[in-house]
């Protein structure tokens, strides 16, 4: 952490440890094979409603925290969507167009910072993310919840049968599934050490 720059020319952006764990979060999209990663501490802001709409994947240190965090997933298969190729109205974008379409998406903007303003409603009523969450049933949550419940507390055998059967039931690879019985067989063997503390350490890999 400190100044950006070389002994030439010395940068006044400042990096700090939050920068460094935001970077190793968004890396860990490469770990477990998913679009998007949330961090405890953002989900730890939202509504427990909203929470459930995240996947628990993982407890992990990485680099620039000195605490364990638990990592969540926000299922969407986007490559469930088609791809509108209509095109939209064409506007000639004049000073007055521009102004309303501010205008337009300040309204959007205060609408959502309202107290009236539920997320997890305009989750649900979403018809894109309605699209994107069908493939994701209760079962494959429920048995990837139990998976992950025994590969947290040593439990490794159970958790490989589990974790072995939701890695294909989505008729897709699922990334979570298949990263934890990557960890557990390499070099374990699906043997939890004796030292193992619920924590994964991916701040050397991810540095």
């Amino acid at each position: 952490e400190g100044a950006v720059g070389s002994e030439f020319k010395i940068d006044a952006s400042y990096v700090s440890p939050n920068v460094n764990i935001a970077s190793s979060v968004e890396r860990c999209t490469q770990v477990y094979g998913v679009s998007v990663v949330v961090a405890q501490s953002c989900m730890e802001l939202c509504s427990l409603e909203f929470m459930n709409k995240g996947r628990l994947i993982d407890r992990v240190l990485l680099s620039g925290s000195s605490a364990p965090m638990r990592l969540y997933c926000v299922d969407l298969d986007f490559w469930s969507l088609d791809v509108d190729r209509s095109r939209g109205p064409l506007v000639a974008l004049s000073t007055k167009n521009r102004y309303r379409a501010r205008q337009f998406i300040a309204s959007q903007k205060q609408d959502k910072w309202s107290e009236e303003s539920r997320m997890v409603t305009a989750f649900d009523s979403d018809p894109s993310i309605g699209v994107m969450r069908q493939r994701y049933s209760i079962e494959f949550f429920q048995l990837f919840n139990m998976g992950y419940q025994n590969y947290s507390q040593g439990e490794w055998l159970v958790a490989r049968r589990m974790l072995a059967e939701t890695k294909h039931l989505l008729g897709v690879e699922d990334g979570p599934s298949a990263a934890l019985l990557r960890f557990m067989e390499d070099p374990y063997q699906f043997e939890c050490p004796k030292d193992w503390n619920e924590v994964r350490d991916l701040s050397s890999m991810l540095s």
